[in-house]
């Protein structure tokens, strides 16, 4: 498993300062994969509504328990999108560098 780099160390001071802002600041609030097949060869437009759907999204923070029946909260939530990752599911490898192999 890799970790993520960043290179802004204000961005990142900053980024590790959020996640600690409560008990659950730092949990995985939401995952998913991309939907829109067409859109993962593209280039994201700078719109995270559309571009979650072109690449895999996950979430730190709340999970919007009314939406999702998570029986826990937090007062933050960051979303983000993960270029050029592999997705293994009950232990099969089912996409590798951004694209599905199933």
């Amino acid at each position: 498993m890799k970790t993520l780099e960043c290179t802004n160390s204000q961005l990142k001071r900053e980024l590790i300062e959020y996640l600690k802002t409560d008990e659950y600041s730092n949990r995985a609030g939401e995952f998913a994969l991309p939907t829109n097949l067409e859109l993962m060869t593209k280039p994201l437009i700078g719109n995270l509504l559309q571009d979650e759907k072109a690449r895999v999204h996950h979430a730190f923070g709340d999970p919007y328990a009314e939406e999702t029946g998570a029986n826990w909260k937090s007062k933050t939530h960051v979303d983000g999108l993960v270029k050029k990752c592999s997705v293994w599911v009950d232990g099969k490898k089912i996409m590798e560098a951004d694209e599905y192999i199933i």
